[in-house]
């Protein structure tokens, strides 16, 4: 099959670049052109790889793969002090660009997007990945079957190589280190969290039970279950024998914050997927790959 992955070089997209190709996928990459690959281990000969740096560029590429599925991955979370304008070029644009190239090829495919379970009034990264969906719904009525869209609804991901700037590596990170203090709200807040093998398994799922979905859907991936951040950060504290004192209630909690969020990965099981990971596996993993323990 011919897959296009968008954000290859980032912790989602690079490790279903390397699950999809082993699983003997050809697999091409849309890729900013100063994106770097290291996450995918010297391999990046075995991909086709599309450094575009306008929509030109994008419509040729596209146009030369002629992709039987798209898996989008790219983002911009605004964690980097992004402005308002590059995050609606990364969540919206650059999705409406790459579906308006291959509607033009005039070929039925899959197009399954990474979304959020954060409602829309959260961030500005919520609500422009709200508002792609609601594109993809929408070109979805009018092509005529040409295109299937499913959204996921991906939960909070971690494990080894992930961003440092999301909360589970922060903590990780700074737990193994043993740094004098790790300053947390008062971690009440319940999240799903989903080990990265996890989430790479459902989308391998997702794209090989296409057929049996609905042009659109909305698919939740997470493990299930929704332990608190407290409880979280203790058990990371725990596995790592760490010496840094845990200061909960340090921080105030964001504007609009949810305080639970668990996946009903009912549908998904219904494809024949199960997460293999509790907290504590993923956890136990995710130590012994980043630092060797």
């Amino acid at each position: 099959m011919n897959l296009l992955i968008t954000g290859g070089s980032g912790f989602l997209g690079s490790a279903l670049a390397l699950r999809f190709l082993e699983a003997g996928h050809r697999v091409a990459l849309l890729l900013r052109p100063t994106s770097q690959l290291s996450r995918l281990r010297g391999r990046e000969e075995a991909f086709a790889l599309g450094r575009c740096d306008s929509d030109q560029d994008i419509q040729e590429f596209i146009s030369s793969i002629k992709p039987d599925a798209i898996i989008h991955t790219a983002c911009a979370y605004g964690r980097q002090g992004e402005s308002l304008v590059t995050i609606n070029d990364a969540n919206l644009r650059f999705g409406l660009v790459i579906l308006q190239a291959m509607l033009s090829v005039k070929k039925p495919f899959t197009f399954i997007n990474t979304g959020t379970v954060l409602e829309a009034n959260v961030s500005p990264y919520a609500l422009t990945k709200h508002q792609f969906a609601q594109w993809g719904r929408f070109l979805t009525s009018q092509s005529a079957h040409q295109l299937r869209f499913v959204n996921v609804l991906l939960h909070h991901m971690y494990g080894p190589g992930d961003d440092p700037s999301k909360l589970t590596t922060h903590v990780l990170n700074t737990c193994h280190r043993n740094e004098p203090t790790l300053k947390l709200t008062a971690g009440e807040q319940k999240r799903d969290f989903i080990y990265i093998d996890d989430v790479v398994s459902a989308y391998s799922t997702l794209l090989e039970k296409r057929n049996n979905l609905s042009n659109t859907v909305d698919i939740e991936v997470g493990s299930g279950a929704a332990p608190s951040i407290r409880e979280f950060v203790q058990t990371v504290h725990k596995l790592t024998a760490s010496r840094t004192e845990l200061q909960f209630g340090a921080l105030p909690y964001r504007p609009n914050e949810p305080m639970h969020l668990q996946a009903d990965i009912s549908q998904i099981n219904a494809l024949g997927w199960q997460p293999k990971f509790n907290l504590e596996l993923g956890l136990r993993r995710t130590l012994e790959l980043e630092y060797n323990e």
